[in-house]
Parts: C-alpha cells; sequence; structure tokens
C-alpha cells in the first residue's frame, strides 16, 4: 500500500508504516487516519511486528488544524481518532515506534499506544493543546497508564517541550539512541524480535496489558492462571510424535 501521505511494507513476519507527509510535519488529515487504519488492519493480516516510523525531519505534528473536510462533523473526527486509537492497542504483535524530531499532541498519543518507542537524542516532546485552546482528553485517557499524574498533569498544562531524556526518565518512551544510530536501534530490536516465538511476544503483550486492572494483591495468582494456560496451550497445539 502507498499513497501520498502514508505507505505500508510487509517482508515476512516484519511490517513498517511511515507517516510521509514531511512538509506538514507529518500532521494527521481525516483522510491521513483512513488510510492509517486501513495499513494497521493490513499489517496485522500480513505480519506480528510493526515499526511505526515518519519521513523528514519530524516524526508527527499532532493533528492538522487546518484540515476541514466537508461532510465530516467533529463528532465523526473524534470517532475517527478513537478507531485509530484502538487498531494500535489492538494489534495483535509488537508495535515499535522511531522516533525523530518533534512529537506534539496527536503524535505522543502514537508513541504511547505503542509497545516500544525509540527516540532520537534530539527528539522533542510536547502536548501543545492546551496552549492551543484544547482539552486533550483522548491524550489524557491513556497517559496515566505511563506517566505519574503530577507529571501528566505538568505536560497537559504547561505545554513544554521535553527532550527525549527527559521523556526516557517519565516513561513517556522506552529508551534513545543517538540520530545516527536510530534507524540501526530500532531495525536491529525489530530482527531481534523477529527471531522470538510470536505466540510468546503476543502472550506477553496481553499478559502485561490486562495487569493493568489486576489489583497488585492478586496479581501472584493471576500470573499462576495465565502461565498455566498457556502451557496447556502451548502443549495442546505441539506436533504429536509418532508412536514407535
Amino acid at each position: 500500500m502507498t499513497d501520498d501521505s502514508i505507505s505500508l511494507t510487509t517482508n515476512r513476519r516484519l511490517s513498517r508504516l511511515v507517516l510521509n507527509r514531511p512538509s506538514r510535519g507529518n500532521a494527521f488529515t481525516i483522510g491521513m487516519m483512513r488510510e492509517f487504519l486501513d495499513a494497521v488492519e493490513r499489517a496485522a493480516s500480513e505480519s506480528d511486528i510493526l515499526i511505526l516510523s515518519s519521513n523528514g525531519e519530524d516524526f508527527c505534528l499532532g493533528r492538522d488544524r487546518q484540515d476541514h473536510p466537508s461532510g465530516v462533523t467533529a463528532a465523526q473526527g473524534f470517532e475517527l481518532v478513537t478507531q485509530l486509537n484502538i487498531s494500535l492497542e489492538a494489534f495483535p504483535g509488537i508495535v515499535l515506534a522511531q522516533v525523530q524530531g518533534r512529537a506534539f499532541g496527536f503524535g505522543i498519543g502514537l508513541i504511547m499506544r505503542s509497545d516500544i518507542a525509540i527516540a532520537a537524542e534530539t527528539a522533542r516532546f510536547a502536548l501543545d493543546e492546551v496552549k492551543l485552546g484544547i482539552p486533550p482528553m483522548f491524550i489524557m485517557a491513556e497517559l496515566l497508564n505511563h506517566i505519574s499524574e503530577k507529571s501528566a498533569f505538568d505536560l497537559v498544562l504547561s505545554s513544554q517541550e521535553i527532550t527525549a531524556r527527559e521523556a526516557c526518565d517519565i516513561g513517556l518512551v522506552t529508551r534513545w539512541a543517538p540520530d545516527a544510530a536510530l534507524a540501526d536501534t530500532v531495525n536491529g530490536l525489530a530482527a531481534e524480535l523477529a527471531q522470538r516465538d510470536p505466540r510468546v511476544l503476543s502472550a506477553c503483550k496481553q499478559y502485561m496489558r490486562a495487569l493493568r486492572s489486576v489489583p497488585h494483591r492478586e496479581r501472584t495468582a493471576y500470573a499462576l492462571a495465565a502461565q498455566t494456560q498457556f502451557a496447556a496451550e502451548s502443549h495442546a497445539s505441539a506436533p504429536k510424535r509418532a508412536s514407535s
């Protein structure tokens, strides 16, 4: 799949989805959201590792505030945002975000809904919606899964830019890499994950997500049940040896 704003390529277990609107900082239009949804759906059917990256100087400057297509209501636009967020969260495999330049607003939303995010050392992050007169409800709905409430509220209300190291320190991104090594770092991790059993990768992802809603005192019992279930399912799906 290739068009003006999104490209998707797949090679065996690995897909790469590229935001390709560098002249606008890869800011999302309504049409781009629809293309993104189609690309994620296709990637989910063809691969279990998805790299999310972008062309140009910036990863994503959020939503394009100048995009007002006729016939699309504000509610329909919000519904598209919801669908896009759900599509990334529901991707059954592992999503890796490769982040360079600026990641603002909706761009941070994409990063948070990736499983692992690796940023260039010079990358910058900001939630600029409040400064623009918009309460970032979709961002805040996910933000507390990554950073503390006080850090989240500071980022939201101040609209301050933070560095890749600061984003790493508060848990917004997984790690940072020197700019020149960013692509190699992401590609190397993707290649390493491709050597793993995809069932194990998926089980780890689903279990980690489920733990968010399990009270701490119940997690040991939950772990026992989940580990036992995975072992039973693995045994049931293992090839049977022929009788001698």
